[in-house]
């Protein structure tokens, strides 16, 4: 047992260092920024006019009086130029640009720019005012790596629309498991998650959450002291981590004493003395009231990849439900972006919720879902 034991902590160690390190893996984030060669340009807004190609055709830089390139805009790009709009213009015109661009006339903003996908087109990828003042996501990077522990791991996302960084913290917490205690308990990191868009569409959101080991499953913390959100500020930013991570000792009691009420917690049935369910009749209730949603994915689907990550750890138990959902977060093929941050969020609210009631199918529903 002792040799097992020791095994196990080679192999989970093993796995944690072989994640990209802090600053190895801001570097390469950094790296993947500034490979879109971005430009910031100044324009008249009256001048924003769209041509025939859907290209946003400015007129010349307002302060250096050089030419401004035809700008494709992104979806963001779009979004940001149509919050332009004058009052009064109605929701449905406000991406017609050349309705209302010349009421804008005399009105300067700046126009945030970067190599297209692909060919040599210019990207227009935000509008912001004059008073908005640029903190791009390399030197976000950069500050990262200089204000959370050296020796974090990291996992990176980012698509060029937002960014998400989860740090793992390197030393492994202890919680219970289904024996009730913490000496015998799965082993946990806790992980700081930072979501950002640096175009100017919104601040951080940095949240705790917890990765369990055995299987990269994410819980997102919920309660005090787990959400801290921020605006797009470098002072702020090092501010929300230090305040996050002064409470790393009440983050991991937090959710000790949650998941230990997990392992002994169960969902019943909502008629009047009704009793447990098993796992795999509560997720598939779960699932058929639409209380488990995969984006994407329909009910039948949503059925396959719940069940097949319940039955790589079947139990009956609210963290045995819990580890289902936040598996098939992971596992599960989706056609959305960001899709899993839907699923965890969805996950933590089942875990912290204080009752765990479900009502049945019914017969006839039952019969033709063909849900085993």
């Amino acid at each position: 047992m002792l040799d097992a034991g020791k095994a196990k902590a080679r192999r989970d160690r093993a796995e944690f260092l072989a994640l990209p390190g802090l600053e190895e893996g801001m570097d390469a984030l950094r790296a993947q920024v500034e490979r879109e060669n971005r430009a910031d340009h100044w324009a008249d807004l009256g001048g924003c006019l769209v041509d025939y190609r859907g290209c946003v055709a400015p007129e010349l830089d307002v302060r250096s009086g050089v030419e401004i390139p035809r700008l494709v805009p992104s979806e963001t790009g779009w979004q940001r130029l149509a919050s332009f709009a004058p009052a009064g213009v109605p929701s449905g015109l406000r991406t017609n640009v050349n309705v209302w661009a010349g009421r804008r006339r005399g009105d300067e903003v700046r126009l945030r720019t970067r190599d297209a996908v692909a060919g040599t087109d210019r990207e227009l990828y935000a509008v912001v005012s004059p008073a908005y003042v640029p903190y791009d996501l390399d030197a976000i990077a950069a500050d990262v790596a200089r204000h959370l522990p050296a020796d974090a791991r990291v996992r990176v996302r980012y698509d060029r629309q937002r960014a998400r960084i989860d740090t793992v913290l390197h030393n492994p917490h202890h919680f219970p498991d289904s024996t009730g205690t913490a000496s015998v308990g799965e082993a946990h990191r806790l992980a700081l998650r930072i979501t950002t868009a640096d175009d100017g569409t919104s601040g951080f959101a940095l949240q705790w959450l917890v990765e369990r080991i055995r299987c990269i499953n994410l819980t997102l913390l919920r309660g005090e002291r787990t959400v801290f959100r921020a605006r797009h500020t470098r002072a702020d930013l090092a501010e929300g981590i230090a305040v996050a991570l002064a409470a790393q000792g009440e983050i991991a009691e937090s959710f000790a004493a949650a998941w230990r009420t997990a392992w002994t917690s169960y969902y019943v049935d909502q008629a009047r003395d009704g009793g447990p369910l098993d796992g795999r009749e509560a997720l598939r209730r779960m699932v058929f009231h639409g209380l488990v949603r995969i984006p994407g994915l329909l009910k039948p689907d949503i059925w396959s990849a719940v069940k097949g990550a319940w039955e790589a750890e079947p139990g009956d138990s609210v963290a045995h439900i819990h580890n289902a959902i936040t598996r098939a977060a992971h596992q599960a093929p989706t056609e959305r972006s960001w899709a899993d941050d839907d699923v965890e969020e969805l996950a933590s609210a089942a875990l912290y919720q204080r009752v765990h009631v479900l009502a049945a199918i019914p017969d006839e529903d039952r019969a033709e879902l063909g849900w085993s």
